[in-house]
């Protein structure tokens, strides 16, 4: 059984300080007698000092009845500004929802039950999509003047999920300007899963029957040619520098000789039995393999033919140095460029400072407070070994000048971060951009079909190399165990029209070259001269 409602159980939120993306201010979240339910209030103040004075008030004034007297104004100040008519009697026939759940605790719900059954990648994803389907309903119910987080009948209906589609495909609560429809039917997809997940639990009365969004089945890249390879190979170090540049170029060179997804490349031991790893046969009759834990996309354990390419390049590493991971991108260099307003000098600098100098001294001298050259002074672990009451004094100007001049030498040298490894995010989005810089397009813009300029990534690498296979005369059955898609029909989807259409080139060129050997005896024959044509005529018309 619900609790009885306390009247005068005021709320402020958020109870904290306000930050910039909080655009509403603060809010009062109370049981409103006069709607017999919980609505919510602005305070019209991002002073939480304010707020919370607003918050006493309207806890009072519902105490005492003036808040009913008023028809529902929460404070004195705006009774007196405003004449707030009582609420309309409420019409007699109200809408009957199936139960009483929320939005907000539907989605609590669905969180918790998803928790323990969906991967992480897979829960963060789905939650997303259901955090930005929210906004976009709430956005429209403000605009109706419908109260926030209503029942979740109300959200759950045909109308509103057609119009949740619209918007997605508008680009609403996104950082581009549309969406492509097979990004929103993936986003509806995640929704209409929390949908069913409600229908089940008998809080909506049906689910509605949503049309998805007509999509061409088509990659949303091409395969990359050797020569276009070659290419992201050259412009490696333009974009990670030339330090890391090689082992850049192996993690490419992986992707293009495995059919790996991204995923798969940083998830390759060479001896961690827990993740994709490499079997080496003891006899000479058998062919290397790998073998893939139940971690992968497709939930499988599997053991695949390793690709010869693939073969020849691990084998180029020395055994002493087949440990840990197969890859291991280095991070990207980058300049630090030397500010002209200040500057911070040197470790050894900063030490013989201290010995001489007071830190609002220092500080006067690098443009900064006497608080950062303390934290400098922390960070650098230097401690003065006397008082510095005698370190007083102003520092000469050339000596500012040098002090600068080796900061800036340090400062503007290339630097590279030092961090763990790189995540698989991060080393996707460094692939794009190699496949940005050396301008190979796989995906012309489209605005029609909703279509955007795309770069080669990490994936075009793997349709190259399932492109070399069908060419090579691979089957398609073969492609995808090599490709380890879960369902036949997305390697048929994808590469069967390139494995048709080779099969059926194959068999005219093999037709016509047989009808033309045909025709050439007939060919070789030896021509009628223009005298036996004449008498051949005569013979003819004789006859």
């Amino acid at each position: 059984m619900p609790r009885k409602p306390e009247i005068g159980n005021v709320q402020l939120y958020p109870n904290r300080p306000l930050k910039e993306k909080d655009k509403n201010g603060y809010v009062l979240k109370f049981y409103c007698p006069l709607h017999q339910k919980r609505i919510r209030k602005n305070c019209g103040t991002r002073d939480r000092r304010e707020a919370r004075r607003i918050m006493r008030e309207c806890r009072e004034r519902l105490l005492n009845g003036r808040y009913i007297e008023s028809g529902g104004v929460i404070t004195e100040a705006l009774e007196i500004q405003t004449h707030v008519p009582p609420p309309a009697p409420e019409p007699q026939e109200q809408v009957e929802y199936l139960s009483d759940m929320h939005w907000q605790d539907c989605v609590e719900h669905y969180y918790e039950h998803c928790k323990k059954r969906f991967r992480n990648k897979s829960l963060d994803n789905s939650m997303s999509r259901i955090g930005i389907a929210g906004r976009i309903l709430e956005n429209q119910r403000k605009e109706q003047e419908l109260p926030e987080n209503g029942n979740i009948e109300e959200y759950t209906t045909l109308t509103a999920l057609e119009y949740l589609q619209d918007r997605l495909l508008a680009g609403e609560e996104s950082r581009q300007d549309y969406r492509a429809p097979t990004t929103v039917n993936s986003s509806m997809g995640a929704i209409m899963a929390f949908v069913r997940y409600c229908y089940r639990h008998d809080w909506i009365r049906k689910i509605p029957p949503l049309t998805k969004l007509s999509v061409d089945d088509v990659m949303k890249g091409r395969p990359v040619s050797s020569e276009e390879f070659e290419k992201m190979l050259e412009v490696t170090p333009e974009v990670v520098g030339k330090q890391p540049a090689d082992s850049w170029k192996f993690v490419l060179q992986i992707l293009w000789e495995s059919a790996f997804r991204i995923s798969d490349v940083m998830n390759f031991s060479w001896d961690d039995e827990r993740k994709l790893h490499p079997v080496w046969p003891d006899r000479q009759d058998l062919h290397p393999t790998i073998v893939i834990p139940s971690t992968q996309k497709n939930r499988k354990n599997q053991e695949i033919p390793m690709l010869p390419g693939l073969q020849d390049l691990l084998e180029q590493v020395p055994e002493k140095e087949r440990r840990g991971w197969v890859v291991n991108p280095q991070p990207m260099e980058y300049q630090i460029e030397a500010d002209g307003q200040w500057f911070r000098p040197t470790n050894r600098d900063l030490a013989r400072l201290a010995e001489q100098y007071s830190n609002t001294a220092i500080g006067r001298a690098c443009g900064v407070s006497d608080t950062t050259i303390r934290n400098w002074l922390g960070k650098a672990k230097i401690k003065r070994k006397i008082e510095f009451n005698q370190h007083q004094g102003e520092i000469a100007p050339n000596s500012i000048a040098k002090l600068r001049k080796r900061a800036e030498k340090q400062s503007s040298r290339q630097a590279q971060r030092a961090e763990k490894r790189l995540s698989t995010d991060r080393v996707s989005r460094i692939i794009a951009q190699i496949g940005e810089q050396a301008r190979i397009i796989v995906q012309q813009p489209d605005e029609e079909t909703g279509r955007r300029l795309k770069y080669a990534t990490a994936h075009d690498l793997r349709r190259g190399c399932a492109h070399r296979l069908i060419n090579a005369g691979i089957s398609a059955e073969t492609l995808k165990v090599i490709l380890r898609h879960r369902d036949f029909s997305t390697t048929e989807k994808f590469y069967g029209a390139t494995k048709a259409a080779q099969a059926a080139a194959s068999e005219v060129r093999e037709k016509l070259e047989n009808k033309n050997s045909n025709n050439e005896p007939a060919e070789s024959m030896s021509l009628l001269s223009a005298e036996e044509i004449q008498k051949l005529k005569i013979i003819l018309n004789s006859i």
